[in-house]
């Protein structure tokens, strides 16, 4: 019978928290079939493992991954006079 691991323990084997287990498991480029005990906890197969220690070596290999919207800058509080001089962020109450 095939032995079954829970997110605590793949993580802990993959020395990752299990939050970036979650956000891994949900990357389209790994095939991981979802299984769930009678409880709704998320179980993984030895073959999961291994699939999941080869997308942690591709992400140290190439790098962290953004997706579109992360590097696109934004202006929340920006405060600009005609004076640069006087330019400030305004950021919790200080101007």
């Amino acid at each position: 019978m095939e032995q079954y691991l829970t997110s605590g323990q793949i993580a802990r084997r993959l020395r990752i928290s299990i939050s970036t287990l979650k956000r891994w498991v949900n990357d389209p480029g790994l095939k991981i079939v979802e299984l769930r005990n009678q409880n709704g906890w998320r179980l993984f197969m030895e073959k999961d493992l291994d699939a999941l220690k080869g997308f942690k070596r591709e992400l140290k290999r190439n790098g962290k991954r953004f997706n579109e919207t992360t590097l696109i800058p934004i202006n929340v509080g920006l405060v600009k006079d005609k004076e640069p001089s006087k330019q400030t962020m305004n950021v919790a109450g200080i101007a």
